[in-house]
Formats: structure tokens, sequence, C-alpha cells
């Protein structure tokens, strides 16, 4: 499909590359016939590449961000986008095992720093995962 044609983007911001790859195979095998997948593994970079996606006419959908140990200031990055583009909803990736990212993300999303959060893809496909992202796209498309 001719990205042009595109009708949004979801953007991946993790400063793990491995992270951002994998979750950005992920969602390119289920989303990119109708979304731009961007990744971004320079979170200080985050904002200049929303700014010019939506220059480029390009509604952001989703900021998929990482959360955790690799990602320490996952939140801060997430937060920040609601001043650049306050219609992309904001969601957090934790890996599975990071119990100690659980109450910062819950505090998050109390205090508007982000809209979701969900656990990084396990395996592949993960349909739990997948069922969370269709649900997010749902909600911001509706919007």
């Amino acid at each position: 499909m001719a990205e042009d044609s595109l009708s949004a983007a979801i953007v991946l911001v993790s400063s793990e590359p491995a992270a951002l790859q994998a979750l950005g195979q992920e969602l390119a095998k289920r989303y990119s016939a109708d979304y731009e997948i961007v990744l971004c593994g320079q979170p200080a970079a985050l904002e200049a590449q929303v700014r010019d996606l939506m220059a480029a006419s390009i509604p952001v959908a989703l900021v998929i961000g990482g959360v955790g140990a690799q990602d320490p200031d996952g939140i801060d990055v997430l937060a920040a986008i609601r001043s650049v583009d306050p219609t992309a909803s904001r969601v957090a990736a934790v890996r599975w095992g990071e119990f100690d990212a659980a109450r910062p993300l819950f505090d998050a999303v109390a205090l508007g720093q982000i809209d979701h959060w969900v656990m990084r893809p396990v395996q592949t496909p993960d349909e739990d995962f997948h069922h969370a992202i269709t649900g997010f796209l749902s909600e911001w498309g509706s919007r």
C-alpha cells in the first residue's frame, strides 16, 4: 500500500534496540496495511518525529513506548507527547516479569501521563497483545 494512503501512524519508542525491533516486527505483521509503523530508537527524538508526521498530514494514532529497566524515563517520554499531539494515545509497553514497573504505570494512568499500558509480546503472534492494541486503535478512531 502506498504511504500516502495510510490512515495514521503507530510510533514506537525505546532505547533498547532489540525490543524496538521485535515490537516493530510484531506490529508490522498485523497492522502495516493500514498504519505506518514508525520506529524511534532515541527517546529524545520522539517529539520531532511526531511533529514531522503531523506536518506530513499523517495523524499519530498510538505512541507505544518502552517502560522499565531499559527505558527508565519511558513514562516521562510518553507524557511529553500530549503537548505535541493531544490526540495520540500514549501506551506504555512493559516487559513481562518487570513487576517493579507496575506501580508507576498505574500511577501514570491515574495522573494522565499515559493512556494505557500493555505487556510486550512474549510469543508470535501474541493475541492478548493484539487484542489490547486493536482496542486502543478502535478507541482512538472513535475520537
